[in-house]
């Protein structure tokens, strides 16, 4: 398939979004470029006999975001192009009037996404980006806040609340100060009596995954104020600790300057609060401690759909984790020649010695030691000499979907494994990440990989069989059989040996075996 571009204009209560997506020949999207407007359109919402109704003012001011965007979006060899619009649109009783207009306008075609579609969309997108097999999805617009029970990578059940940053602040803090404690107080009450009177919502205890611009900015927020030692949101975990420490910066801090608070959208500045409370209260409904953020989200979700309807399903919310060390190796100049082979012994070392009971096994762990392997010490590409630094600060500063933070720095310390010295300097912004247990193993598994990478110092696979047994009770035999000359690996090897045995806590005796000679 040739590289295909998607253009989605997302038609918000709070903003309005253009998103151009590039589709590559392995169904990885990319998003290309990205503009948006503060556009409100809900604080043009009106009630007219009784029912809720967008002004012409309102209409006018979504035409000309749409009618930019367009020009923009032909400048571009887009195949598709998706204007979807949600509470803003969807809850105005006039809705087919803003779509002929918005239609003789700009010859765009408003898709409108039900509450439902809209759930759909973003646990959609948490399903094939993370890990979260079972839990509460939130998403807080500009007008409505969808919350979904996912069990089991399936949605269960989901409700469309009535509400959305920029309602709230409308209903509870006109004409007040934007840290008026009466306002703070009626907000929490409306949202803690929406969120119980959902029995399922009570009955959850589950961990909250949230998406959309409010949850991104109260983490990008916290990150900034403490100093956060690792890059990107995708799966970064806040407790109500965190979220509770930011919002309380936001009340005592004066309104001329949240605007100099770092990570704090100048958009969002009178919003945030609301937007922080109903996090909050979810939090506490659900009783649990665990907010994890999810930059994928509503667009995500409909690209992902996009790839999956018309192009056979490629995208697999099984294989996450495998995708993105794809993507990783596809978009960086990574060296893949021989890369299968250094996989496959690095895997035979780890599960020989889980055999011995040297250390124990577990799933995560293989999983670890399989992509660590394929993006060992990558970081050449930059600089030869400094392998190990930019291959530790590439992984553990770019967003990888499917990952936890703790899970990216633990393959960012066993790829860019080179001796033990840079393994605790690495460390050193992450005290308290891990426990002594974890580094020391991870301290000998990273020594197993670089012993690994001996082993086809050549990359040409000279050996493809080894084997580890023990000969004593501190004695270990490694049997290595090769087919052809090994001079690079045996030097490598011998030389390396010592951090296999470090792993084993115990003596080493090779045993070079040509296969030509049995």
């Amino acid at each position: 398939m040739e590289n295909n571009r998607v253009a989605l204009i997302d038609i918000g209560s709070n903003t309005i979004r253009l998103v151009l997506y590039t589709i590559d020949e392995l169904y990885n999207f990319t998003e290309t470029h990205n503009v948006k407007t503060p556009a409100r359109l809900s604080q043009y919402i009106e009630e007219s006999n009784g029912e809720p109704v967008m002004t012409q003012e309102g209409i006018d001011i979504l035409i000309e975001a749409l009618q930019s965007f367009k020009s923009i979006a032909d400048q571009f060899n887009i195949q598709y192009i998706y204007p979807m619009a949600t509470a803003a649109v969807r809850q105005s009783s006039n809705q087919q009037d803003i779509i002929q207009q918005v239609k003789q306008a700009t010859g765009l075609t408003i898709q409108i996404v039900s509450e439902q579609d809209e759930a759909g969309y973003g646990a959609y997108a948490i399903i094939h980006s993370t890990t979260m097999d079972n839990t509460i999805s939130v998403d807080i617009g500009g007008g409505s806040c969808e919350v979904t029970l996912i069990s089991d990578n399936t949605i269960k059940e989901s409700h469309s609340f009535p509400f959305g940053a920029v309602s709230l602040s409308k209903m509870f803090f006109n004409g007040k100060a934007h840290n008026d404690p009466e306002a703070i107080e009626q907000v929490r009450q409306y949202v803690r009596k929406q969120f119980k009177s959902y029995s399922w919502l009570k009955k959850a205890k589950l961990p909250i995954t949230a998406i959309g611009g409010s949850a991104r900015n109260v983490a990008n927020v916290y990150q900034r104020q403490v100093h956060y030692p690792m890059a990107g949101l995708h799966g970064f975990n806040m407790t109500s600790e965190y979220i509770e420490q930011t919002l309380q910066l936001f009340v005592d801090t004066d309104y001329k300057d949240m605007k100099n608070i770092d990570g704090l959208s100048t958009d969002r500045i009178d919003l945030i609060i609301p937007a922080t409370i109903v996090f909050q209260e979810l939090m506490k409904t659900i009783k649990t401690d665990e907010f994890v953020i999810s930059t994928q989200g509503l667009r995500e979700g409909i690209i992902l759909k996009h790839i999956n309807d018309n192009y056979n399903y490629p995208v697999d919310s099984h294989l996450i984790r495998i995708r993105s060390i794809r993507h990783l190796i596809q978009d960086l100049p990574v060296n893949t020649y021989g890369i299968q082979i250094n996989i496959d012994l690095a895997i035979k070392l780890y599960i020989q010695l889980t055999e011995l009971e040297v250390i124990d096994y577990s799933y995560e762990m293989q999983e670890l030691i399989e992509f660590a392997a394929a993006l060992y010490r990558f970081g050449d590409f930059i600089s030869v000499d400094a392998d190990s630094q930019h291959t530790f600060y590439i992984l553990s500063n770019m967003d990888l979907l499917g990952f936890s933070h703790k899970r990216r720095l633990k393959l960012a310390l066993l790829a860019s494994y080179r001796n033990r010295s840079l393994f605790n300097q690495y460390l050193e912004d992450f005290e308290d990440w891990l426990t002594k247990e974890e580094i020391n193993l991870l301290e000998k598994l990273g020594g197993v990989l670089k012993f690994a990478q001996a082993l086809n110092e050549s990359r040409t696979g000279p050996i493809q069989q080894i084997d580890l047994e023990q000969s004593g009770k501190d004695d270990f035999t490694l049997h290595i059989y090769h087919h052809a000359s090994i001079v690079a690996e045996k030097h490598k090897i011998d030389r390396h040996k010592k951090h296999l045995e470090r792993a084993l806590i115990g003596n080493l005796d090779l045993h070079y075996i040509s296969k030509h000679s049995l």
